[in-house]
């Protein structure tokens, strides 16, 4: 059970940094490979961004944006987007992203990149 929460948890590290690095969703690969490392293992030292500490770390207080807040607490009261919802609330049905799809799940079949890959194995060997 502890595992999938830090699956979940991680998922909306990795996809908090990229929104809030400015990167689109969609482009993942363009995520630093250091926050990637840090949702993969569950090590903030790997960070580069607050908002992957703040996931990672579970401290909202770190936090920018709702959806940094929903996946730090794992609550979708917070959140901004479905693909937070989805994450939070561990239902891939709320998902629009098959990254989403794949924290969401645990399943790594739905990824289409190394960093989902990385978090939904818990292997930082996957990140960029």
């Amino acid at each position: 059970m502890q595992n999938s929460k830090t699956l979940y948890f991680l998922f909306g590290a990795a996809f908090l940094c990229g929104v809030g690095l400015g990167v689109a969703r969609a482009d993942i690969t363009r995520w630093s490979s250091g926050d990637c490392k840090a949702l993969a293992s569950g090590d903030a030292s790997y960070c580069s961004t607050s908002e992957c500490k703040g996931i990672v770390k579970r401290d909202a207080s770190y936090c920018n944006s709702g959806d940094c807040k929903g996946w730090a607490r794992m609550d979708p009261s917070y959140c901004d987007s479905s693909d937070c919802k989805g994450i939070a609330r561990k239902d891939k049905s709320y998902c629009q992203t098959n990254f989403c799809k794949g924290i969401a799940s645990g399943d790594a079949s739905y990824c289409d990149d190394g960093v989902c890959k990385a978090i939904v194995r818990h292997d930082r060997s996957y990140c960029p």
